[in-house]
């Protein structure tokens, strides 16, 4: 590689780009380039947002190999007998698993995010989330979902397995993978959730 376009893309990365919080290059299997910024380590542990949808999208893919799940084209609800569907709510009751993994299921609030300190801080944030599935759109439209899809997916995984998500996942995911997770980052509070999301590695 290029010793002068490097540095330049680190001079780049450093002025323009703070929250960028590592870049690797590899080719033919081997690492051509790592370097680390905003004082981050390769220990360092960060918060990836969207990144969690893949890997709860891929516990599904799981909990269906092991046969926790039938089919993508089960009903939500299916997985939340005790959940009380409020009067005159339908589109809720028709809403599949695939269309939390497309995106394609509506929800009840008109822009996205919804607002994340209300979110993290519910006390049950599976309730909180489907309490937002549903409304007066079509099933079938792409409609990006920051949460709330992933979160029920979560929890339908907590319920199939009896496991927690972070169990599920170390066990089937993460350890034959080799990669090491301390554990589940858990706001209790707003105050929480601005600490560490805003003194986070990025």
């Amino acid at each position: 590689m290029n010793l002068k376009k490097i540095r330049e893309l680190e001079k780049i990365i450093i002025h323009d780009y703070s929250n960028i919080a590592c870049m690797v290059v590899l080719k033919d299997g081997k690492i051509l380039y790592e370097n680390y910024f905003s004082g981050c380590t390769a220990a360092s542990t960060i918060h990836v947002y969207s990144v969690a949808k893949s890997i709860v999208s891929i516990l599904i893919g799981i909990a269906m190999d092991k046969g926790y799940i039938k089919s993508i084209n089960q009903k939500v609800l299916e997985f939340f007998p005790d959940y009380t569907v409020k009067r005159g709510e339908k589109t809720i009751q028709k809403v599949t698993l695939e269309n939390l993994l497309t995106m394609t299921a509506p929800y009840k609030y008109r822009f996205a995010p919804y607002n994340y300190i209300k979110y993290f801080t519910s006390d049950d944030s599976v309730k909180f989330t489907l309490d937002l599935l549903g409304g007066t759109e079509h099933i079938g439209k792409f409609r990006y979902a920051p949460l709330i899809g992933p979160d029920i997916l979560s929890g339908i995984i907590i319920k199939v397995t009896g496991q927690s998500v972070f169990d599920f996942a170390t066990e089937n995911l993460f350890s034959p993978l080799g990669i090491t997770v301390e554990g589940s980052v858990i706001f209790r509070t707003a105050k929480e959730y601005k600490c560490q999301v805003y003194n986070a590695c990025f």
